[in-house]
């Protein structure tokens, strides 16, 4: 049952992409008002596809793979561009995010090894794990809104003719993504803080260098978050900074376990 619904998600993730394909090329076309809910088709699916994969996939806890955290991460990320559609037009980002997340969803088709946790009810692992995810992807987010920011500078300096007409105005996709580093920060903080009341055993399974960049990035999208509210950092600067500080994180977050489970 898994397969199918891996299978059938990833094909509705390929609907959802031909659907803004097709929008991006016609721009003076209305959209249906339903059309802001397309997102939550593949959506849904993808949910019972992350909830077979890691919750009912093993009896002995949670399976916390590489490609099945990756897959939660896309998960939350199309939840959260689709949702602030809802406000503003984002066809944009919302294909990029419709795009990865179905690669996602289908490259856990690839065998890998199981990474069983069991929490025991311990209700601070279990929302530090979730704040870390969610911290994750919004800072994903935020690196997918710096490209597109960075893209609509660079059209602005050479070719102005070139914009798209359903790309926000680059103030407006700035202040997009300030908000996002800065949600970003405060969930992977309070992730971060809730380290003190976890078992000291969940705590030394970690490897080191994980924790250090995975606190050296955060700092990082701290620093550059205030840089960029007290008119230090450009917005162009900070959309640069913050892809960088991105890849950090990634070498914390995926960097070890993919190390671990596919090259060791």
């Amino acid at each position: 049952m898994t397969l199918y619904f891996q299978v059938l998600t990833g094909l509705t993730y390929l609907g959802l992409a031909t659907f803004l394909v097709g929008r991006l090329k016609h721009p003076e076309k209305q959209v249906p008002e339903w059309g802001k809910w397309l997102p939550f088709i593949p959506a849904a699916s993808h949910l019972f596809v992350v909830y077979l994969l890691i919750e009912r996939s093993t009896p002995d806890g949670q399976n916390l793979s590489l490609l099945n955290l990756v897959s939660l991460v896309t998960l939350i990320l199309v939840l959260l561009v689709a949702v602030y559609r809802f406000n503003r037009q984002t066809p944009h980002l919302m294909l990029y995010t419709a795009i990865i997340a179905g690669i996602a969803n289908l490259l856990t088709l690839i065998p890998e090894e199981p990474n069983i946790i069991n929490f025991d009810d311990n209700v601070l692992s279990i929302i530090h794990v979730w704040l870390a995810v969610i911290g994750f992807s919004l800072f994903l987010a935020a690196t997918l809104q710096s490209i597109l920011v960075l893209i609509l500078h660079d059209k602005l300096r050479h070719k102005p003719g070139s914009i798209h007409p359903l790309l926000p105005p680059l103030l407006e996709m700035e202040h997009f993504l300030s908000a996002l580093v800065l949600s970003g920060i405060i969930s992977l903080g309070i992730a971060f803080a809730l380290v003190f009341g976890i078992p000291e055993t969940v705590i030394e399974s970690q490897p080191l260098h994980k924790i250090i960049l995975s606190v050296l990035a955060w700092f990082s999208f701290c620093t550059f978050y205030i840089g960029y509210k007290t008119s230090k950092l450009s917005g162009i600067r900070f959309a640069r900074l913050c892809i960088i500080a991105f890849v950090v994180l990634s070498l914390g977050f995926i960097g070890t376990k993919l190390v671990t489970q596919f090259i060791l």
